[in-house]
């Protein structure tokens, strides 16, 4: 019996660690997540990128499918005259930005059933349809934002609805399909940067590398000091240093601000900043004008 008590005392005394094998275990496991971590950083952003991606690819069907439904008409940039309202469940939606033109393949930008009247719907500004949302934007202020979101579009060349020089008429609007001799070279839509950085103000419209000046554009999208401090609202680079691009024939890429024809910053790594006004400079318009080739 007393035999049988000391084996069992030595090997219970056997069952437990010690602290230097504690220590290794830690350190171990400490070692497999500096390993593991960035390449799940890397997963989170892969997957950001693909389902932005994916609302690109729906922008540019949807965007078919409208000019489709009306005379092969591009959709404006917004509609701006006191009278102007498109229909949107049991609402009117007044002076709507091309955003309420895409309900067909996106759905409502923001759901107006949830509203009990119309003045609540038309003062509503912030998306709730996450086909508009780019996931790695969700961290910013504006990321909701109707006016200030994730993608923006090529409005001085498909739908330019402000003034034209003479204030007569729209600046270039209407567009249709069959003015546009090149869509697979053509940009319609993609991640917009607004007018700050890393992410601002007048983001759902997106300024070409230089203004659209054979199309009647005046100035880009951020025309007022209360819109941000800069006055220019390029693509943004915010996927690994690419830009997700729509073209007009329904095909979607990701594409480096070089590649989109914007000349780039050496020190900044992001494209030049524009004056409010500014006509010339550098850039290369050849992926927005819809013919193929650059602004001359």
């Amino acid at each position: 019996m007393k035999q049988t008590s000391k084996m069992r005392t030595r090997n219970e005394s056997k069952t437990g660690f010690t602290l230097v094998e504690l220590l290794v275990v830690i350190a171990i496991i400490a070692l497999l997540m500096a390993v593991l971590m960035p390449a799940l950083s890397r997963a989170r952003k892969f997957a950001r990128r693909t389902v932005c991606m994916a609302n690109m690819r729906r922008l540019a069907i949807t965007v078919k499918l409208y000019a489709d439904s009306h005379d092969d008409r591009f959709p404006p940039d917004r509609l701006r005259k006191a009278t102007d309202f498109i229909t949107v469940g049991p609402y009117k939606r007044y002076k709507p930005r091309w955003i309420w033109f895409m309900n067909e393949g996106m759905g409502f930008v923001i759901n107006p059933y949830k509203y009990a009247t119309e003045e609540e719907f038309n003062a509503a500004l912030e998306m709730d349809n996450d086909y508009y949302m780019c996931p790695s934007l969700k961290s910013y202020d504006y990321a909701r934002s109707i006016r200030n979101g994730a993608y923006g579009y090529n409005y001085q060349y498909l739908g330019n609805t402000r003034p034209n020089p003479t204030g007569t008429d729209y600046a270039n609007y209407p567009v249709w399909s069959s003015q546009i001799k090149s869509p697979v070279e053509t940009v319609v839509f993609c991640d917009s940067r607004g007018a700050d950085i890393p992410h601002g103000l007048h983001a759902y419209l997106v300024d070409p590398p230089k203004m659209a000046v054979s199309k009647d554009a005046g100035h880009f999208a951020p025309k007022s000091p209360s819109l941000g401090p800069l006055k220019y609202s390029p693509a943004d680079a915010r996927h690994a240093g690419k830009v997700n691009v729509a073209f007009l024939d329904g095909h979607s890429e990701a594409m480096t601000y070089e590649e989109l024809g914007y000349a780039v910053d050496p020190v900044s790594k992001r494209p030049v900043e524009k004056a409010l006004t500014e006509i010339g400079g550098p850039g290369d318009n050849r992926l927005w004008s819809g013919t193929g080739k650059d602004e001359l």
